[in-house]
């Protein structure tokens, strides 16, 4: 038996979640504060941070489907929100919002109710 967890994320949310763990392991991110973000669910689903520098000209960054991920894990334990740590995790897009679907196996053995004497 499986159970499957979705949290859904908002566009606002998932940029924070991204933004912040850029910032933490100081890695780039857009020339200029990030205005929105596109996904693409080709093979995984990645996003893109669309920013706006001084000169007012467009550029973006690609961050791929395992670092989306992580940073919205690190989003939700830094919001107290619980994270299974034995889980499969993996990202969809639903009605254009950003999910990450969380698998858990319940491996326990079952107790049928019989004394079996």
């Amino acid at each position: 038996m499986k159970e499957l967890r979705c949290l859904v994320f908002s566009e606002q949310e998932v940029m924070a979640a991204v933004v912040e763990r850029r910032k933490k392991l100081r890695e780039t991110l857009t020339d200029g504060p990030v205005q929105r973000i596109s996904y693409q669910s080709d093979k995984g689903v990645s996003i893109t941070l669309h920013g706006i520098n001084a000169q007012g000209e467009e550029n973006a960054i690609v961050i791929q489907d395992t670092e989306v991920s992580a940073a919205l894990v690190n989003f939700c334990m830094s919001r107290k929100i619980p994270m299974p740590v034995d889980s499969d995790k993996y990202l969809q897009v639903i009605n254009d919002g950003l999910t990450l679907m969380i698998t858990m196996r319940f491996n326990k053995a079952h107790k049928s109710g019989h004394s079996g004497g």
